[in-house]
């Protein structure tokens, strides 16, 4: 199974005329059998404000292909993958965010990773080494 992964970087693009490349590899992504995702502190990187997170409301309520952007909530099971992502890599708190993006990536046999920091998410990949993690910019 095949997913593509949204960080903040990519919520603040997907809205944009910009955002149109973005919003055809979604479409591509969910005729091809994959899926969208993003983890629910992304949302919260994101819901800044009420512009902002109306703009968050629109991307996850807009249809890409057939299909919605999902959203992974954080319970106790998820919880403690990040937090292996975190200790694995030897990062802290700072990175909880984009440890929630490589978690959400988890179940897939391939993620590509919609993100601004694609350094970040790549070391924090390293965690997850059965998951190619593929960083792509907006």
């Amino acid at each position: 199974m095949n997913r593509v992964v949204l960080d903040a970087g990519a919520f603040d693009s997907l809205n944009t005329r910009a955002g149109a490349r973005l919003r055809t590899l979604l479409e591509r992504t969910i005729i091809r059998g994959g899926e969208l995702w993003c983890a629910a502190v992304t949302i919260a990187e994101v819901a800044r404000g009420s512009a902002r997170t109306r703009e968050v409301e629109t991307a996850l309520g807009r249809i890409y292909g057939g299909a919605q952007i999902r959203v992974l909530v954080t319970d106790e099971t998820l919880a403690k993958l990040v937090g292996h992502i975190l200790y694995a890599t030897n990062r802290g708190s700072e990175s909880i965010a984009d440890a929630h993006v490589i978690a959400a990536c988890v179940p897939a046999d391939l993620a590509v990773v919609v993100t601004t920091d694609p350094d970040d998410i790549l070391e924090l990949s390293a965690a997850v080494p059965g998951v190619r993690i593929m960083p792509r910019r907006p």
